[in-house]
């Protein structure tokens, strides 16, 4: 009998043992925020196009306690916003501008110079690609299959070409009826990453038609990359991504085109154009697709990005127009920001980073790379109050897991590939650019494949993603809590039901 319950009492001791264990490493994975942290909140603005996935992780974590204010309000205001102290941290597709232009192609701020006074560091944040969502119906049906070459688009949103049937386009989509309607180039009205990343592919890959255009409109003729686009005779300017995505998908807008960070096309189940890449190919901006293009990035040793060999990497599957963005993160306790905020911002930061990234690609980004992870760890570890960074092997990124398959991404198919058909158009013969070589550097990881995805509902939030190593199937953790509570129900009513059984035993040894 003793030998029974002295047995009895050891199982026990170690059925508690293994019930507390689970419970505080569940616990420490959920990113709850710490009691001196409890109630703050973190401010943040900036970019609209990575607003789809900021808005999502923000309503992940707010399951846990944590508190994520951002406006998505353009990545030059998020940068102002952050030199201004007026949020905590910015969200931007470039970084601060020593010489920031206006719309005459004036330098008139320093935006280096002005934020010294908050030290901040450059974090990756997610990747993705620039699309050109467009509206085209023919014959009553809408058309999903446009290809383009990077002189062709350049020529439409600079306003060489003005009719969908222009030969030029024509050359490009051999054997479709293009409708004689105008173009409606559709660009943004407010300083925007998204007109930053956009020029500077153009201004790379169709220099002549990109000069052209900046001496018509009175801008330099070598003039740089701009974050506020020059309107133009038949262009029409609205604010934000939402908002050029809105006006492109409205019904009375047939013949409309814009560029817009691809969930936005996603969003709204609208086509966006195959771009012609330097292999040959027109290309999508699927996660795959984004993942192996930015295998041509050349990383600067602050976390920012040289996109000249991803425009021209020579993968048959590689999307041109493909980057990533940053985070603008504080290093001091400046104003506005506290140590409190920063324990909330570095465990925000350690979600989006590892499990966020889970669903990256459903949103109409690619998920980053481990070494970009990395580089957000080493960021992390900079920030006033931000918790310990765990081991990147604990991270539930898809690209950490296996779920981000690598070399998966099968090569695109024969009709893809660049006919020899060349349309003669308003603005010259349309033409490839013949670039192929990739710049050296440190490069993004070789990550090729997705699995998953599917399309976002409009207007409607995914659930949220699982916490940070939590490699479970469910995405809510539901198996966590269903193993904490087999274990605290074999905690709890362990002892009764032995009771029960003991004196049953001596019961029926008395007999």
């Amino acid at each position: 009998m003793l030998t029974y319950l002295g047995s009895y009492r050891g199982s026990y001791r170690r059925l508690t043992a293994a019930a507390v264990s689970v419970i505080t490493i569940f616990s420490g994975v959920f990113l709850t925020a710490s009691p001196a942290s409890a109630g703050v909140t973190v401010d943040g603005g900036g970019s609209t196009w990575s607003s789809i996935a900021v808005t999502q992780w923000a309503a992940d974590v707010a399951r846990q306690g944590l508190s994520i204010n951002y406006q998505a309000n353009g990545s030059t205001a998020g940068r102002v916003f952050y030199y201004s102290e007026q949020v905590d941290f910015a969200v931007s597709e470039i970084p601060f501008q020593a010489e920031y232009r206006d719309a005459t192609g004036t330098a008139v701020t320093n935006e280096v110079a002005l934020a010294q006074k908050r030290p901040w560091v450059y974090l990756p944040i997610v990747a993705g690609g620039t699309s050109f969502m467009y509206n085209l119906v023919i014959n009553g049906k809408r058309f999903t299959d446009l290809r383009l070459s990077p002189d062709v688009l350049a020529k439409i949103f600079t306003g060489a070409i003005t009719r969908w049937n222009d030969p030029a386009i024509v050359g490009e989509n051999p054997g479709v009826a293009l409708p004689a309607i105008p173009v409606k180039p559709t660009i943004r009205s407010d300083g925007s990453g998204t007109s930053a990343q956009f020029t500077a592919y153009m201004a790379s890959e169709a220099p002549s038609v990109w000069s052209a255009f900046c001496r018509k409109v009175g801008l330099p003729a070598n003039c740089p990359a701009t974050s506020l686009y020059p309107e133009f005779d038949g262009s029409t300017a609205q604010q934000f991504s939402d908002g050029v995505a809105a006006f492109v998908a409205a019904p009375y807008n047939n013949g409309a085109i814009t560029y817009v960070e691809y969930g936005y096309a996603k969003q709204r189940s609208f086509p966006v154009a195959s771009l012609l890449n330097a292999g040959g190919y027109y290309a999508q901006p699927t996660a795959q697709a984004v993942a192996i293009a930015l295998q041509g990035a050349r990383i600067n040793p602050d976390g920012t990005q040289v996109l000249a060999g991803v425009y021209r990497n020579p993968d048959a599957r590689a999307y041109p127009v493909s980057s990533y963005s940053y985070m603008i993160a504080p290093t001091t306790t400046a104003k506005p920001f506290s140590a409190e905020k920063g324990d909330v911002l570095g465990k925000f930061i350690l979600y989006f980073l590892c499990a966020g990234q889970q669903k990256a690609a459903q949103l109409g980004y690619s998920p980053l790379p481990k070494n970009l992870v990395q580089l957000g760890f080493d960021a992390v570890a900079k920030i006033p109050g931000a918790p310990a960074v765990p081991s990147i092997d604990t991270c539930a990124n898809p690209t950490i897991t296996g779920d981000f398959i690598t070399g998966a991404a099968p090569p695109p198919p024969a009709s893809a590939k660049k006919t020899a058909t060349t349309g003669e158009g308003n603005g010259g013969p349309g033409q490839t650019n013949g670039a192929s070589g990739v710049i050296g550097g440190t490069g993004v990881s070789g990550v090729t494949g997705v699995v998953g995805g599917g399309r976002v509902v409009d207007g409607q939030l995914l659930t949220a993603s699982k916490p940070l190593a939590l490699k479970t199937s469910s995405d809510d953790g539901t198996l966590g809590y269903l193993l904490i509570a087999l274990l605290l129900g074999a905690v709890v009513f362990a002892p009764p039901l032995t009771a029960v059984a003991m004196r049953r035993r001596r019961a029926k040894s008395g007999s």
